[in-house]
């Protein structure tokens, strides 16, 4: 690790120390805080994961985005194509890790990896379209533009695991589509400028809802 993950490994579990953090869940930085291609929206992304036995509540702390699964739980969902324990399990970074069972399972997924289900992503997609959507009906364009984010965010994923690349951080999914679908890549990019009007974004709109449509026509 640098010494900008150690130092921010370091204020990270003392955050998580002070808001209830015991020795025996495993703590791994992801996002792309673990890539090193942070942006100006980027959040401090932690994954903790503890025993069944042994769920703990843990409050938020600072502006740390935190996400919380019990181990069996993540390894299920694993097994069922979900795509964020798989990339976590190939890019995150530990940075506690009592017993060794991260290592165990980073090798584990490293000799035997698992593809994810990219049609997964395309009800998220949904989801969010249908949320920016009424966003845009009622003129609020910072809040529609942040889930048109998320949409884009979740067809890009699909789009490149579809064609074969595995997904890296948002900040790094414009450059992978480039040369599968430029059109997506623009409008990740703007998104996440997050310089953006009414009429862009109701372009945006019509290009993520054109692709959702696309994919789901698909043969399986």
């Amino acid at each position: 690790m640098s010494a900008t993950v150690e130092d921010r490994s370091r204020l990270v579990l003392a955050a998580l120390g002070h808001a209830g953090l015991g020795d025996r869940e495993t703590v791994v930085l992801v996002g792309s805080c673990a890539r090193g291609v942070t942006n100006s929206r980027s959040d401090i992304d932690i994954l903790v994961l503890c025993d069944d036995r042994n769920r703990i509540r843990l409050k938020r702390p600072g502006d740390i985005h935190l996400q919380q699964d019990s181990r069996s739980r993540f390894l299920k969902r694993l097994k069922e194509g979900d795509d964020y324990p798989a990339w976590a399990l190939r890019f995150g970074i530990p940075i506690h890790d009592p017993g060794g069972w991260w290592a165990e399972q980073a090798a584990s997924e490293a000799a035997t990896p698992h593809w994810p289900d990219w049609r997964a992503k395309l009800e998220h997609a949904r989801k969010r379209t249908r949320m920016a959507s009424g966003l845009l009906e009622v003129e609020d364009s910072d809040a529609a533009s942040e889930e048109f984010l998320f949409a884009a965010s979740h067809i890009a994923r699909a789009t490149l695991l579809r064609a074969g690349v595995f997904p890296l951080s948002r900040p790094e999914l414009p450059s992978q589509l480039k040369a599968v679908d430029p059109n997506l890549a623009r409008l990740l990019e703007l998104l996440m400028t997050g310089d953006t009007d009414a009429v862009n974004l109701r372009e945006g709109e019509s290009l993520v809802m054109h692709r959702i449509k696309e994919l789901s026509d698909e043969p399986r």
